[in-house]
């Protein structure tokens, strides 16, 4: 069981066993799930979803929620993150991503930066959304998170240009998601915890203003929005219908351009 005292590499280490056990558990629950639908003579036309709690071997409690569409070619997928008491009796969720890269990394979402999320978007009824399930919602399946070091922009110049900008460990970092944007720490073993939210609606606006011309007291956030969400895209495409992209991505580059980011740019991905 991941608790308060364990090193990063402990905790790393634990969630990737659970995450092999977590992934056959959700495998068999779906393929078990369609195959009652079969029989019944039904068709998933619509995306439906399920939530399961699951605790492994290792004493961890997982949320897993399950989404079912029969029409795309891959008919369920899902979604995980585990629960973990922290070291101030809140609750912290972790979600372990990079698995088929070099050096896979945990995301530890603080109970605070849930709470923000709930706060800052647009649900009916916000107080019957268990933070659990937020946690695995902060990505989409197969995502491509785009996080910038989070800097005053006269900077950004120096820090290209630093060999070691890699080892300051207290600069704050944006992540931005399909979903909306978290300001987080990057810790000394290369995982990221993510401390607070802003929604898609809150920075949209600087977006749309930094695009129109429009200047604002926001207007150097709204630029930094504006490349961030282009990177995002074309990283993403798969998330984006044909009008956005063409409205945004391709309004800037052609459609066959290949875009690339230097090692040493404050702005880098964090890969599924």
């Amino acid at each position: 069981m991941i608790i308060p005292t364990y090193t990063e590499e402990e905790i790393l280490r634990e969630l990737i066993f659970d995450y092999k056990i977590v992934k056959r558990m959700a495998k068999k629950i779906a393929v078990a799930h369609l195959d009652k639908v079969k029989k019944s003579g039904g068709f998933i036309r619509e995306t439906d979803y399920d939530s399961y709690t699951i605790t492994t071997v290792s004493k961890n409690v997982w949320n897993v929620e399950i989404e079912y569409d029969q029409t795309k070619k891959i008919p369920w997928l899902f979604r995980a993150c585990c629960k973990v008491e922290g070291d101030k009796k809140t609750k912290d969720y972790y979600i372990v991503r990079g698995l088929n890269t070099e050096k896979p990394y945990f995301v530890k979402v603080t109970s605070h930066a849930l709470k923000r999320v709930k706060e800052r978007n647009r649900f009916s009824n916000p107080e019957s959304i268990k933070p659990e399930l937020l946690a695995c919602w902060v990505f989409e399946h197969r995502e491509i998170a785009v996080c910038m070091r989070f800097v005053e922009m006269k900077y950004t110049k120096l820090l290209i240009n630093m060999d070691d900008v890699d080892e300051i460990e207290n600069m704050s970092y944006i992540v931005l998601t399909n979903r909306g944007t978290y300001y987080a720490l990057k810790t000394p073993g290369g995982n990221y915890i993510f401390k607070t939210f802003i929604s898609s609606y809150m920075g949209v606006k600087e977006v749309i203003n930094y695009k129109n011309g429009k200047i604002t007291k926001w207007h150097k956030e709204g630029e930094l929005l504006y490349n961030m969400f282009l990177m995002h895209q074309y990283f993403n495409k798969h998330l984006y219908d044909k009008h956005s992209l063409d409205n945004w991505l391709y309004s800037v580059i052609n459609k066959d351009d290949e875009l690339e980011l230097n090692k040493n740019s404050p702005l880098f991905l964090l890969r599924n």
